[in-house]
């Protein structure tokens, strides 16, 4: 029986920090603001974006702050963050309600006071023409201090800031993400593209199957700790594997080189590079092998293979995906095609770790091969489906 994942179930290791420049760089700061999320009821993915988004544009976070709906905190918060740091991103508490209060909070530390914005009142009444008369709350959003300008949001109804003062910006940005990020996309990154002077930074990355972080790091060696100079390496543990990242704000050749090097140290391991997934990679492979339709039959798994074969990126040549049912025991059986993919979740034993069993039949075919993973709750349901398309990537031609 082979250990299919090898994945530790830890945050990302970060093995190396050597970047080196001859500028200073702006500091960038969030606060992610609002009761739900620090009580759990809401995922904080803004922050997530935000700092894909910020990194690419050459300003890294240096910090993420999770902040109550509390006017004092807030106000401490915004002063603390605009005092340490060139840029300040806050998401949320933009919304008409009482406990809405990133407002009241930029402008006390700011020491403005807030005024009605005209403008921002008739906008707001012709947004509502259609549904009705104006809630009354709905005037908070039309609220704005003298050096903030007010940010469109023509998806919702909370106007966003921008504040250039005292050398420092700072964004208040909705918290809802589709509105969140196209504040973001149209109005608040070509303002810091255009306030800064921003050296991208370029990342590529290396993404591995049936490697833990500790044996990869390993294998890899001097790549990871002694990097060219002005590059950063990491290792993050993920459901579909292990990943390298390599990031720069130098020459793009050096990260090309660091990826061949990656690619040839971990050997069949590798599954791809950047933007590629493990289920269009699988796919792929079965493209190649000659099947035309794949369907799938799970059982323990909660769907988590359907899920990720439903949303895998179409590929020219790849297998097409034309469903699966659950539970293996159950009738009916799956949808027809030239290949189905069995993938049966086993009991975990006192360790933690858990086996799944996964076989192919029909134009291409895998006999059932037991794989273990790690993980826990929804993590080891797509583990399990994960080691299942790793299994299927790996196929040799004789599985025709």
């Amino acid at each position: 029986m082979t250990d299919a994942s090898g994945i530790a179930e830890r945050g990302p290791t970060l093995f190396s920090s050597v970047a080196l420049h001859s500028e200073p760089m702006a500091n960038a700061e969030l606060l992610s603001i609002g009761a739900e999320l620090l009580l759990g009821e809401t995922v904080d993915t803004n922050a997530a974006f935000l700092g894909r988004e910020l990194a690419g544009l050459g300003l890294p976070l240096s910090g993420v702050r999770m902040l109550p709906d509390d006017r004092v905190v807030l106000r401490d918060a915004f002063a603390d963050a605009r005092r340490r740091s060139e840029v300040v991103i806050a998401t949320g508490g933009l919304g008409p309600t009482h406990d809405d209060l990133s407002r009241e909070g930029l402008a006390d530390a700011l020491g403005e006071a807030m005024r009605e914005d005209p403008v921002l009142i008739t906008t707001l009444e012709e947004r509502f023409r259609a549904l009705g008369p104006m809630p009354e709350a709905n005037r908070r959003q039309a609220m704005i201090v003298p050096s903030a300008e007010a940010l469109d949001n023509p998806i919702g109804s909370a106007p966003g800031w921008w504040v250039d003062r005292d050398g420092a910006v700072t964004a208040l940005l909705p918290g809802v993400p589709s509105e969140m990020r196209q504040m973001w996309t149209e109005q608040v990154r070509p303002r810091l593209a255009a306030r800064f002077a921003l050296a991208p930074v370029a990342i590529r990355s290396v993404k591995a199957f049936g490697i833990g972080e500790s044996a990869m790091a390993e294998r890899l060696g001097a790549i990871l700790t002694r990097p060219p100079e002005g590059v950063e390496t990491g290792i993050y543990a993920r459901d579909d594997g292990v990943h390298v990242r390599f990031s720069t704000r130098g020459e793009l050749s050096t990260l090309d080189r660091c990826v061949e090097e990656t690619v040839r140290a971990l050997g069949d391991n590798v599954y791809g590079t950047d933007d590629d997934d493990l289920a269009t990679v699988a796919m792929a492979r079965l493209g190649e092998l000659g099947t035309r339709e794949l369907c799938s039959w799970e059982a323990d798994t909660e769907g988590a293979l359907l899920a990720i074969l439903s949303a895998a990126a179409p590929a020219n040549g790849a297998v097409r995906y034309v469903g699966g049912v659950l539970d293996v025991g159950g009738g009916g059986g799956p949808p027809v095609g030239d290949a189905v993919l069995q993938v049966s979740l086993l009991h975990q034993d006192a360790g933690g770790r858990s086996r799944v069993r996964v076989a192919l039949s029909g134009a291409v075919s895998m006999p059932p091969t037991e794989l273990r993973i790690h993980g826990s709750g929804p993590q080891r349901l797509r583990r399990a489906a994960y080691a299942a398309l790793d299994a299927v990537r790996r196929l040799s031609s004789s599985a025709r």
